[in-house]
C-alpha cells in the first residue's frame, strides 16, 4: 500500500496561479496518494465557494481524484482515533480525521500546508509541508 496521504490544500494547489506550487501538487498526485471523504468534501466546498464550480465540475473533480488517488473509508474506528488525536495533540476536529485516516492506513507521510511541518504523530506519521 502507498505510504503517503495528502490534505485537501495540496489538491487545491492544482488550481493555483503559482506555477511552482501547482507543479509540486501535480507531482504528489502522480504518486497515487491516499485520500478520504473529508478531503473530497473540503475540496468540493472550496471549489464551489472560491472557484465557483458548478455541480458537474465538482462531480468531475471527484471522479478524477477517485481515479488518481487511493480512497480510504472513514470508519467508526477512524472517528474514535480522531477523538484521541484531538485530546493528545490538540488538532482541529477536521484535521484529526485526516491524520487518523493516514495513521489507520499505515502512511508514513501526510502532506499538508496547514498543519505543523515536521511534526511526528505517534512516532509513525510525519507531517510535511511540501512547499517549504
Amino acid at each position: 500500500m502507498n505510504e503517503i496521504f495528502i490534505d485537501s490544500n495540496i489538491i487545491l494547489y492544482l488550481m493555483d496561479a503559482n506555477d511552482h506550487k501547482r507543479s509540486i501538487a501535480q507531482n504528489l498526485l502522480l504518486q497515487k496518494p491516499l485520500i478520504n471523504a473529508q478531503i473530497l468534501t473540503e475540496v468540493a466546498n472550496v471549489c464551489k465557494r472560491r472557484f465557483k464550480y458548478d455541480k458537474d465540475q465538482v462531480v468531475q473533480l471527484w471522479i478524477d481524484l477517485l481515479t488518481d488517488c487511493i480512497f480510504v473509508e472513514t470508519t467508526k474506528s477512524t472517528f474514535f482515533n480522531s477523538i484521541e488525536l484531538v485530546k493528545k495533540y490538540n488538532f482541529q476536529i477536521f484535521d484529526s480525521l485526516i491524520v487518523s485516516s493516514a495513521l489507520n492506513s499505515n502512511c508514513t507521510i501526510l502532506y499538508s500546508e496547514d498543519m505543523q511541518h515536521g511534526m511526528k504523530v505517534d512516532n509513525r506519521l510525519s507531517i510535511i509541508n511540501p512547499f517549504i
